[in-house]
């Protein structure tokens, strides 16, 4: 009897272990199975969804750049005084005053009727026509990974709207309904900008980021003159567009 006991207890003991090893190997397998990666993960899981699109230039993007040395532009008097907070509303337009002027890089000054000149290292955007500075804005370029592109160039395409998208994994973005976009080169343009306030310094992928109200005035007053339904719309020979000088 006491031998059949011991036998029992012994048993026990075996199937005790037996049953505690496999728990724990099984809790193993399953903390070493392969997880989805958050950037591919629908919506419904809490994660952001993808797919994610590379940013494609048909030509050469600029290389990186050290940051420029910039405490923030000074501007002359405001056309109009609207809250940061109003997206639709809010503009960065000023009258070029002499003393603006004088801060800005020299350049020679084309033989245009109209044209733009976009001051990097001021952050500045001014529109010339016959000859004289008709209106300026606080801009933000492109960040010193993603600089944005110098020279002379011509608006080559207007969109009313569209989505941006590029990058890939953290660096993925995907920007629905950017309004007023007028590309002059490659993938950079001008467009409106709602998902920040920070004009005056650089914050952009290569693009020349402006308010909503500012981005529409600068796509109504440059060539080509839009036909009011095109949502892409392209220049021609007929209808050229208006020459863009991007320069530090």
């Amino acid at each position: 009897m006491i031998r059949f006991t011991t036998r029992l207890a012994c048993w026990a003991v075996a199937w005790w272990l037996a049953s505690t090893l496999l728990l724990v190997s099984t809790v193993n397998v399953r903390a070493e199975e392969p997880r989805t990666p958050a950037h591919t993960l629908t919506a419904s899981t809490g994660a952001p969804a993808g797919p994610f699109f590379p940013i494609v230039a048909s030509l050469p993007r600029p290389a990186a750049k050290p940051p420029l040395p910039f405490a923030g532009p000074l501007v002359g008097p405001l056309i109009k005084r609207v809250p940061m907070s109003d997206l639709v509303k809010r503009t960065t337009a000023f009258f070029p005053t002499q003393a603006d002027l004088a801060r800005l890089t020299p350049i020679e000054q084309p033989a245009e009727t109209r044209w733009i000149r976009v001051d990097l290292s001021e952050q500045l955007a001014v529109v010339y026509e016959n000859r004289r500075p008709l209106r300026g804005f606080v801009i933000s370029s492109g960040l010193p990974g993603t600089p944005t592109v110098e020279g002379e160039f011509r608006i080559r395409t207007k969109v009313r709207a569209q989505t941006l998208s590029g990058g890939s994994g953290e660096n993925a973005y995907s920007l629905p309904n950017v309004e007023w976009v007028q590309y002059f080169y490659s993938d950079y343009g001008f467009h409106n900008t709602y998902w920040h306030s920070d004009f005056g310094k650089p914050m952009s992928r290569g693009c020349i980021n402006m308010t909503t109200a500012d981005a529409k005035w600068l796509f109504d007053w440059a060539g080509p003159t839009w036909d009011g339904k095109t949502n892409w719309f392209s220049s021609t020979k007929a209808n050229p567009g208006t020459l863009v000088v991007v320069h530090e």
